[in-house]
């Protein structure tokens, strides 16, 4: 008798794991209605573990794109876009984000994403409205509103953008996603003999649901970011930062430690388009070259002389940036100035053009940006319900 009702428990317990394991391999609208299905699997799809499990069984490849209309500045429009194989795009479908209002913005108030993570998409209006958003589920989490502390009696750069730097990312040790806000301020200096510049970071806790302002002193008095995004890998976002001399150096902010740490960068002498993350690995363009742009990778993170060239972009290519690797890793997906999307081959050095392309670079857009490679994700499951914010 026991070892038939051990036999049964091994069963159950067997039988359980093995439905565990089917339900993380299905796309979320499908697990979203299971939901209904029963209290149990109603539990199951909203435990972190489960969500967890989901995010790494779940390879989806898919851009975000963002257009702006050519006669509405401000309004911006985001669409999902899929690969049916390497070289054709699905059709986009249209996103709405949290901001989404029938009437116009405020031009005052133009949206701009943050950069994203696992699925989540952080996305600010102005400067301190900020949101977490999963645009798989329409799912969001809107931060809280955190004032710019005042103790030096400063005020930031203009008061606008430029003024403030975010990050959004993963930190992995601690299994939270947090949001780094760096403010830069400028001094006069007939009245402070500091240096010009004076910085305040704080940090965002969505596990915390909460500000905190980082302690550990910033880096670079003498220098400013000029990186328009970071770049997320290792657990830390990278930027480049350049002092009123024109010397570039590489920042690095770690999410766990939440410490900052300047990094060697051996690019003195030459223009930099800017830093990408291809396969993980730290990547930056550089110019100008007579052949065309050099694209280098950190072959192993923090040492200097592991920076070797990946590949050079075709003089007669109008670059704008490499966006992801594909999964064997020969080849790159990159756009051009006119926003059409290309397949490098790293080792035949050709381009071949991904169709249905024109859906994205369509007359109505003034221009377009790639900002996130996916996976679908459950994140947020318990956030708001969209539309949220008026």
């Amino acid at each position: 008798m026991e070892s038939r009702e051990s036999n049964r428990r091994k069963m159950s317990i067997l039988s359980q794991d093995l439905i565990t394991e089917i339900l993380s391999l299905l796309p979320v609208k499908s697990l979203i209605r299971f939901q209904c299905v029963s209290k149990a699997w109603f539990t199951l799809i909203n435990d972190p573990n489960f969500i967890q499990m989901h995010l790494e069984n779940n390879r989806e490849r898919s851009l975000i794109v963002e257009t702006s209309s050519r006669y509405y500045f401000g309004l911006q429009n985001y669409s999902f876009v899929n690969f049916s194989n390497e070289y054709r795009f699905d059709e986009a479908v249209k996103i709405f984000t949290p901001f989404y209002r029938r009437e116009k913005l405020k031009y005052s108030q133009v949206m701009a994403v943050i950069g994203c993570c696992n699925g989540l998409v952080c996305i600010r209006r102005g400067i301190f409205e900020i949101v977490i958003w999963n645009p798989s589920i329409k799912k969001y989490k809107k931060l809280r509103f955190e004032p710019v502390d005042d103790e030096h009696k400063l005020q930031p750069h203009l008061l606008e953008d430029e003024g403030f730097n975010f990050a959004f990312g993963y930190d992995p040790v601690n299994n939270d996603y947090k949001v780094l806000r760096i403010v830069e301020f400028l001094r006069c200096h007939k009245i402070y003999k500091d240096p010009p510049t004076a910085v305040e970071v704080k940090v965002y806790s969505l596990k915390a649901h909460s500000w905190t302002r980082v302690e550990d002193e910033w880096p670079h008095n003498d220098s400013l970011i000029s990186s328009p995004l970071s770049a997320l890998t290792n657990g830390a976002f990278h930027w480049l930062t350049e002092s009123a001399t024109g010397t570039k150096t590489l920042l690095a902010f770690d999410l766990t430690t939440e410490k900052f740490e300047v990094q060697k960068f051996p690019f003195k002498n030459c223009g930099i388009v800017g830093l990408e993350v291809l396969g993980g690995s730290l990547c930056v363009s550089v110019y100008p070259w007579e052949q065309g742009i050099e694209v280098w990778m950190m072959k192993e993170y923090r040492v200097a002389t592991s920076w070797s060239r990946l590949y050079t972009v075709p003089a007669t290519f109008r670059y704008c940036q490499s966006l992801m690797l594909s999964e064997d890793g020969e080849k790159v997906l990159m756009e051009n100035d006119e926003k059409v999307f290309f397949w490098y081959d790293i080792k035949k050095k050709t381009l071949r053009i991904v169709e249905n392309h024109h859906q994205i670079s369509n007359s109505n857009s003034v221009w377009t940006t790639t900002c996130l490679r996916t996976r679908s994700s459950l994140l947020l499951l318990n956030g708001d319900s969209e539309p949220c914010i008026s």
